[in-house]
C-alpha cells in the first residue's frame, strides 16, 4: 500500500497536469499542491476552515447519488 505521502504526491501530480502545460516542479506532493493552491482564494471556503471535516465526510467520485443511480 502507498504511502500516505505517495498518495499525496500522486493526486498533486494528476492536479497539476489537468491545470498546466508546462512539466511539474521536483518537489514533494504538499510543496506542489501548495503551489497549485496559491493564487486561489480558498479562505472563504468552509470545508478548507472546518475542524471538523473527517475521512467519512468525503464523498468520492464512486459515492455519488448520481453515480450510485446506474
Amino acid at each position: 500500500m502507498a504511502s500516505r505521502d505517495e498518495l499525496i504526491k500522486r493526486e498533486a501530480l494528476e492536479l497539476w497536469r489537468q491545470t498546466h502545460d508546462a512539466p511539474p516542479p521536483e518537489v514533494s506532493g504538499g510543496e506542489l499542491l501548495e503551489i497549485i493552491c496559491r493564487d486561489l482564494d480558498v479562505r472563504g471556503y468552509d470545508r478548507v476552515q472546518s475542524a471538523f471535516l473527517r475521512p467519512t465526510m468525503i464523498l468520492r467520485p464512486e459515492e455519488w447519488p448520481e453515480a450510485r443511480k446506474a
